[in-house]
């Protein structure tokens, strides 16, 4: 953390290219790759514009396949699986010149009745966003709430830039807010998944020193949407590690309002390398 802040008001800016494909761009990350997190949120939103307004997001499965180059636009081609009452499905691949980045499925729901219970929990002795250290990461504010190897472990605050979440047209709907607030929400999900997983190694790795001795890459990222929440406003990602084996290790997790609403499960699997030479 502690990055120059990135110009995120445009993330959500596709491009129309004709039924079903639109093009975005990626800010210049410092890492020089593409962020994760952001070609989920873009794939997110173009498969959310090609469903009714009444269907909300409740679940997204993604696959990483390539690293992407932020200089090149990404093309997200949706492909229109199912059009149900309740149920909408949608499968989108984002492309570049290299060919695939990255495939995502997601499925939408109308609102319906029925019983409503949250068994999760708010961690108990987690300190207020506001009396921790100010940083950021891929572009958004984030505060490192702990980090811990016994359980592995990572808790960050984060909330999205508002710049980034303004109206998407003269006509839009609270229900349109909503919708571009849960793909934003998607784009703070991969920002400490694979800290809980470098967190499970059995060497005790500083962040500081990832890049030289660690290759790490997301691997594979699934979300469920259980109530709706605001990007803009403080999260908690609350982020454990499973251990690894066959250099993958896996993180799960719940993000959390500063309220207390459990909004969303996250699980993740990474990649993680020690590069050769660089034990000890």
């Amino acid at each position: 953390m502690g990055e120059a802040q990135l110009d995120l008001s445009q993330i959500f800016s596709l491009e129309s290219h004709g039924p079903g494909t639109f093009v975005g761009e990626s800010p210049d990350y410092a890492w020089g790759r593409i962020y994760g997190g952001l070609v989920i949120a873009q794939a997110l939103w173009a498969a959310t514009q090609s469903v009714r307004r009444e269907h909300a997001v409740h679940s997204l499965h993604a696959y990483f396949i390539l690293g992407g180059e932020p200089g090149e636009p990404v093309r997200y081609e949706v492909d229109r699986v199912r059009n149900g009452r309740s149920f909408t499905t949608r499968r989108v691949e984002a492309r570049q010149s290299s060919g695939a980045i990255l495939t995502l499925a997601c499925s939408f729901q109308t609102a319906e009745q029925g019983p409503e219970t949250q068994p999760a929990r708010l961690p108990e002795g987690v300190r207020a966003p506001d009396a921790l250290p100010r940083g950021s990461d891929a572009g958004v504010e984030c505060r490192a709430a702990e980090t811990s190897a016994a359980p592995p472990r990572s808790r960050m605050w984060a909330r999205f830039p508002a710049a980034g979440l303004a109206p998407v047209g003269p006509t839009a709907t609270q229900e349109d807010d909503l919708r571009l607030h849960a793909c934003a929400l998607a784009y703070l999900s991969d920002l400490n998944a694979v800290d809980a997983v470098v967190a499970s190694h059995p060497e005790r790795i500083p962040p500081s020193a990832w890049g030289e001795r660690v290759m790490s890459a997301s691997l594979d990222h699934a979300m469920w949407f259980h109530r709706p929440g605001r990007a803009d406003g403080w999260v908690l990602l609350d982020m454990a590690g499973h251990g690894l084996r066959g250099s993958r290790g896996l993180a799960t997790g719940q993000v959390f309002c500063a309220d207390g609403a459990h909004i969303l499960t996250i699980a993740q699997e990474g990649l993680l390398r020690v590069r050769r030479g660089k034990q000890g």
